[in-house]
């Protein structure tokens, strides 16, 4: 029986209440060689929105569905359990990579997990969902992620996770040092201390990345220079040594506004010269 079969449309079409296990099932089956019928993604379809709420019914038709109702089912297929949500996931990713246009690519599968609100799913349930992603290491590759942290760090507001996706970056691809310099650049024009976890976040990311975070935070407004340097002493230490290596000529050009809070907090490392002073 395939899925042209009339008796199977029929089945489907008018399955009885409490089998919609096995039609998932069957229809499972039928799917896993070869992509779902127009027909059957229809009758799928048709089922999903007036009678059978369970989005588990709409992972065997996933790559018939088009790329809007995907993202709006997003929020409950990653409520489902774990080996499930990797599923849809294979699934979509997979068949990301064929001329189907209606597909979520994996730098859109990404992008719509951070932009999935609070109200539609728990912090930790996104933050298990994008795990996911980063786990696929073949698929999400440095380049792929380059593109979801330009997408996402220029969205008003920013979306809550996208430090922590920096950091998991960093991690898994330290050689991105110098773009994820320009992604904190970014930040600091975006003023991102006006969203606390985004600030949070940026300080931690400038201590993961030091020495190369040194330069971003001097272009930060000397009251936000201060408050990293009361945080954390990591960065303050070292700020102040790459300061003092730093030749003269080059330090000059920095405003004494922000080596004058360096100064104050340092404790007796005088950064300004006397002759700079008056």
């Amino acid at each position: 029986m395939g899925m042209t079969s009339p008796e199977l449309l029929e089945l489907v079409k008018n399955c009885p209440h409490g089998t919609e296990a096995l039609i998932t099932r069957i229809i499972h089956i039928l799917t896993q060689q070869m992509p779902p019928s127009h027909e059957i993604v229809e009758i799928i379809r048709d089922l999903y929105y007036k009678r059978i709420s369970d989005v588990r019914l709409l992972i065997p038709v996933l790559t018939g569905l088009e790329k809007s109702e995907i993202i709006n089912a997003l929020p409950k297929f990653i409520k489902l359990s774990p080996p499930v949500v990797k599923e849809v996931f294979n699934r979509l990713l997979d068949s990301s990579r064929t001329s189907q246009t209606s597909l979520l690519s994996p730098s859109e599968l990404l992008i719509a997990l951070h932009r999935i609100s609070l109200e539609e799913c728990e912090l930790r349930t996104i933050i298990n969902a994008t795990s996911v992603c980063f786990n696929e290491r073949s698929i999400y590759t440095d380049d792929i992620l380059a593109v979801v942290l330009q997408q996402l760090v220029e969205m008003s507001p920013i979306p809550i996770l996208f430090m922590r996706t920096v950091l998991q970056t960093f991690s898994l691809y330290p050689k991105m040092a110098n773009f994820i310099m320009i992604i904190l650049q970014r930040l600091i024009t975006k003023q991102a201390w006006k969203q606390a976890r985004i600030w949070e976040g940026f300080i931690k990311c400038c201590e993961k990345t030091r020495p190369h975070s040194f330069p971003i935070l001097l272009q930060l407004p000397p009251s936000q220079l201060k408050h990293v340097l009361q945080i954390t002493s990591e960065l303050r230490d070292g700020l102040v040594r790459y300061l003092c290596s730093m030749p003269i000529a080059q330090r000059s050009s920095i405003p004494s506004s922000i080596l004058i809070v360096i100064e104050d907090d340092s404790k007796n490392v005088a950064l300004i010269p006397p002759s700079n002073s008056a």
